[in-house]
């Protein structure tokens, strides 16, 4: 069923900071992609699944609060974890926190576009990468997942996002960004095409110091992707709200 909505669905600036967008990687050769990649993917996180690979970064919380500008850890430290969270009532969360946290996504693949369909799409979402133009369009309105484009050099795919709006975080730790933010990933197959290797560079000019990288690995599980509902219950999303409001309601009711 998965396959069939994402068919359905396909259907449809240099970095300020010199982190030199994947720089962590070495160069590949111009051309086009050579195989099938497409299937089912997993992000790897337990030492077992990644074996001898090895992901910069693993705890990005501490990277991104590293390069935040003074307004953003002050609007951190004033966001509710629980309230706040955008992904806790079924609104997206961005592609800055999912792929890279419990990441999960079904590669489907044409000439003109690659489409990534994230495992809880209900709130990741679908990143819609087009490979027959070289420019974003202008006056690009902002949304939760921006715009992509990408090309083949080689066997790595060379992906740009711009035109994000305000509205997710940059990681699961409540990192702000701005419509600023500039997401950019370089994309290999490693481990004889069994893993993914996404190597992610985000810059943002209004909430960042600098850019900062970071690498995640996601491993082949099949070609297909299985049924996600966000709240299949909705009395238990709103009781789970509820509980994290009720302190703040109860301060503004307090007599001064």
């Amino acid at each position: 069923m998965w396959i069939a909505i994402a068919a359905g669905v396909m259907g449809g600036a240099a970095a300020w900071a010199q982190v030199g967008p994947m720089d962590a990687l070495p160069a590949a050769k111009t051309g086009v992609q050579s195989s099938d990649w497409t299937g089912f993917y997993q992000i790897a996180l337990t030492p077992k699944a990644l074996g001898d690979l090895k992901p910069i970064h693993p705890k990005l919380d501490e990277v991104v609060a590293a390069h935040l500008q003074p307004w953003a850890k002050l609007k951190l430290t004033a966001t509710d974890g629980i309230a706040d969270d955008t992904g806790q009532v079924c609104l997206p969360d961005g592609l800055f926190r999912y792929p890279g946290f419990a990441g999960s996504f079904l590669w489907l693949a044409t000439p003109e576009k690659v489409v990534l369909v994230y495992g809880q799409i209900n709130t990741a979402g679908v990143q819609r990468i087009y490979l027959n133009r070289k420019e974003h369009p202008r006056n690009l309105l902002p949304t939760w997942n921006g715009d992509s484009i990408g090309h083949w050099e080689g066997d790595t795919l060379y992906v740009d996002t711009t035109g994000f709006s305000d509205k997710s975080w940059l990681e699961s730790s409540m990192s702000p960004h701005t419509e600023e933010a500039h997401l950019m990933q370089r994309i290999r197959r490693v481990k004889d095409g069994d893993y993914i290797e996404i190597l992610y560079t985000v810059e943002d000019r209004q909430a960042l110091t600098s850019a900062y990288q970071y690498s995640r690995y996601y491993r082949k599980a099949g070609n297909a992707m299985g049924e996600y509902i966000c709240a299949e219950d909705p009395q238990t999303w709103k009781d789970f709200k509820n509980r994290a409001l009720k302190p703040h309601l109860e301060r503004a009711r307090e007599v001064k």
